[in-house]
């Protein structure tokens, strides 16, 4: 057996990376998800933080 066959079957059988791979795609998974949750309730959220800021700020009497 030459030595290029013998690279290239030990190339093809090398998975180190293929780990590295699955996180990436995970991670780009789990940021498409966290973005459409934000776009979906973005808003909602942002709303409720301000509503209960006014809450706090009547009970010291400051008034938002």
């Amino acid at each position: 057996m030459d030595k290029m066959t013998l690279v290239n079957r030990n190339f093809l059988k090398d998975t180190r990376g293929a780990n590295l791979v699955e996180y990436i795609v995970l991670v780009g998974v789990v940021a498409l998800i966290a973005l459409a949750g934000y776009k979906i309730f973005g808003n909602r959220v942002t709303d409720k933080i301000n509503e209960q800021a006014n809450s706090v700020g009547a009970i010291n009497g400051q008034g938002m």
